[in-house]
C-alpha cells in the first residue's frame, strides 16, 4: 500500500510528463500563416474592396470561379472577356506546399482547370486581373 506521500509524487511526475509531451508535440507543429506578409496585405486592404466591387459592377459580365464536381473541372468564366491579364491563385489554408499559381489565358470566356491537380479538401481560389488600369479581384472557396 502506497502512502499519500508518493501518490502526490507519482501524480505530480505523471502531469510533468503529460505537459513535456505536449509541449515537444506542438513544437513540432507545422504552422503555416495565410500570408508572410500579412500585414501589408492588411494596410491595403481598401485597394482589395475596391477590386472586389469593380468586379461586382460588371454585373452580368463579372468572372467567377465554379466547381463541376461530375465534370471533374474548375472553370474560371469571363464573358465577354477577349484577353485578360493577371493571375489565378489555388490557395490551400492547410499546406503552404500546396499552394498553386496559374496566368490567366481566357478562350472562349472560360479558362479550365483539372480537378485531379488537386488534392481533395478546401481550397481558396484567388482571381486578379486587370483591364485598361481598372483592377479586378474575385475570391471563391472551394472544397473538392
Amino acid at each position: 500500500m502506497m502512502s499519500w506521500g508518493t501518490k502526490i509524487t507519482l501524480s505530480f511526475v505523471a502531469f510533468v510528463a503529460v505537459i513535456i509531451t505536449l509541449v515537444v508535440i506542438s513544437m513540432r507543429q507545422d504552422i503555416s500563416l495565410v500570408a508572410r506578409d500579412y500585414y501589408v496585405q492588411e494596410i491595403a486592404y481598401q485597394d482589395q474592396i475596391d477590386r472586389i466591387r469593380n468586379n461586382e459592377e460588371l454585373g452580368e459580365l463579372k468572372t467567377e470561379v465554379v466547381y463541376d464536381r461530375s465534370a471533374g473541372k474548375i472553370v474560371l468564366k469571363a464573358p465577354g472577356a477577349e484577353a485578360l491579364e493577371g493571375t489565378v491563385y489555388f490557395f490551400r489554408p492547410s499546406d503552404a506546399t500546396l499552394d498553386k499559381k496559374y496566368s490567366i489565358r481566357i478562350r472562349d470566356g472560360r479558362q479550365v482547370f483539372a480537378a485531379s491537380d488537386f488534392q481533395k479538401g478546401l481550397w481558396r481560389v484567388k482571381v486578379s486581373w486587370q483591364v485598361d488600369e481598372k483592377e479586378f479581384y474575385t475570391e471563391k472557396v472551394l472544397i473538392l
